[in-house]
């Protein structure tokens, strides 16, 4: 059997990668080990980029419903007086959607493989374990076992979504940055029917061994995580249910308090991203690409970002819209924003785990001082998100580009439609190359949109959002701007 695309893994990222490359039209076969959707909670966090890229997937509307609204993130010391604060509360974020949602990852998934059923071009394989993937002649292959019994699978593009073991990334080879970061954490979630009246985001309580996290997640959900003994035989090893819930009463303070235990589990976080991303038609995503640490709540973002970059470049290769070469920014667009937050994820979970009266005292100075600092609270999230593709220009490239803009995302507008609800840009946009102006675009400009087929747009197609785009543009110096599929500008002229 053979297939344009194979995805390895059903979880997030393959299920957006699969929708994704639907939307452009091109078809991909899903295989997965498991059936139905994985039961238990893992990510808890997404912020307004990842959102979008659910919009753009086919998954927002029935995953809307299920997240709650947080407000960001405060480092706290064990007495949960605040050390410092990182602000994610805006309703409307840059890319129109809330900044920072709490919510169950089946949920998710749930509305991910909604969207991925209503695509034709998606057929997802349950129940098929892929035992080798191999290259050869510019193909790959794939030895799979199922109910079917062996087979053998042939692709001309593979996307490894398979998590930190991965097969796909095996076969590309195992190399990769580690940042030395180790621990023991275990998670548990509650579910408790009162309100529990704790700040509507996450607390990351910096107290050395003693760190801890907690965070309300849904109506009635919520989950705490303590920092146990790196040694696999030190003090922790016997943190079972009734131990977890004392350690959650005693951090509520109320040994009255009505709250279940919903599950306990204990991981070991890393900090690791792979040294290649990709061999030939080989790809790997999310897990499979990169670790982190779960304190900033970037991880399954990560990967739904390696999909949306991914998509739309292996759609173009496809299409003979481009060459290869398109396929070679993958790794040099994404790479710089994975080691970025892995960094911060890293660098939060160092601060929250340091040791020693002293140190810690003035480590907890540092960060207030660092919290009374105008913009501090945004500085945080600002760091992980550089511009796209800037690491990979050469300085006279960079001296050369007039806009602030280009790098940089397209902000999402929202209004009301007809009904009242949200109505949002990027349904004008849609999901290829725009040329956006506002009056006549540069000629320039207009024949590099040309050879990328983009649709051509004026400011005033956007309705009730043109002021507001109009203001965008202005306010970075632009009057056009070019838009690739993922939203990001590759190329603006500057106002006269």
């Amino acid at each position: 059997m053979s297939s344009q695309v194979v995805i390895v893994g059903a979880g997030p990222t393959g299920l957006t990668a699969a929708a994704l490359l639907a939307r452009y039209g091109i078809p991909s076969t899903i295989l997965e080990r498991r059936r139905g959707v994985y039961p238990l909670p893992r990510a808890v966090h997404i912020d307004d980029e990842v959102h979008r890229i659910l919009q753009v997937a086919g998954a927002a509307d029935d995953f809307g419903p299920h997240g709650r609204p947080a407000e960001g993130m405060r480092l706290v010391d064990a007495r949960m007086r605040v050390l410092m604060r990182f602000a994610r509360s805006s309703p409307n974020g840059h890319h129109g959607w809330r900044e920072s949602t709490m919510f169950d990852q089946p949920d998710l998934e749930r509305a991910l493989r909604g969207a991925v059923s209503r695509q034709r071009a998606v057929t997802v394989r349950e129940g098929v374990d892929v035992e080798s993937v191999e290259v050869g002649d510019g193909m790959a292959t794939l030895q799979v076992r199922g109910a079917r019994g062996p087979e053998v699978l042939t692709a001309q593009f593979v996307l490894g979504c398979d998590g930190a073991s991965s097969v796909v990334a095996s076969a590309i080879g195992q190399q990769a940055y580690d940042l030395g970061f180790r621990q023991r954490w275990l998670v548990v979630d509650v579910r408790s029917a009162a309100d529990l009246q704790m700040w509507p985001g996450v607390h990351q309580v910096c107290a050395g061994a003693q760190a801890s996290t907690f965070m309300r997640i849904g109506e009635d959900r919520y989950r705490w995580e303590f920092r146990l003994s790196d040694s696999d035989t030190g003090a922790g090893d016997d943190a079972d249910e009734e131990w977890a819930l004392r350690a959650v009463r005693a951090q509520l303070g109320d040994a009255d308090t009505d709250i279940q235990i919903l599950r306990t589990a204990s991981y070991r976080h890393a900090a690791r991203v792979a040294r290649h991303w990709r061999s030939g038609p080989l790809f790997v995503l999310g897990d499979a690409a990169h670790l982190t640490p779960p304190f900033i709540g970037q991880g399954l973002g990560a990967g739904q970002r390696d999909a949306m970059n991914l998509a739309w470049k292996l759609a173009a290769v496809i299409d003979g819209r481009a060459d290869e070469r398109l396929l070679h920014t993958y790794e040099s667009e994404r790479k710089p924003h994975v080691v970025r937050s892995v960094l911060a994820a890293t660098l939060v979970g160092t601060l929250m785990s340091v040791r020693g009266t002293a140190v810690q005292a003035a480590v907890h100075t540092a960060m207030r001082v660092v919290d009374s600092v105008p913009g501090a609270a945004s500085a945080g999230p600002a760091f992980i998100y550089p511009r796209v593709g800037r690491s990979g220009l050469r300085l006279r490239e960079r001296a050369r580009r007039q806009s602030r803009i280009v790098g940089r995302s397209v902000p999402q507008f929202t209004s009301a439609d007809e009904q009242g609800g949200p109505w949002r840009s990027d349904e004008i946009l849609g999901c290829g190359y725009v040329l956006l102006s506002d009056g006549r675009p540069d000629t320039g400009l207009a024949r590099r949109a040309r050879a990328v087929r983009a649709r051509q747009l004026d400011v005033g197609d956007f309705g009730s959002t043109a002021p507001a785009m109009r203001r965008w543009l202005h306010t970075n110096g632009a009057r056009a701007v070019l838009i690739r599929p993922d939203r990001v500008v590759c190329a603006a002229v500057p106002i006269a």
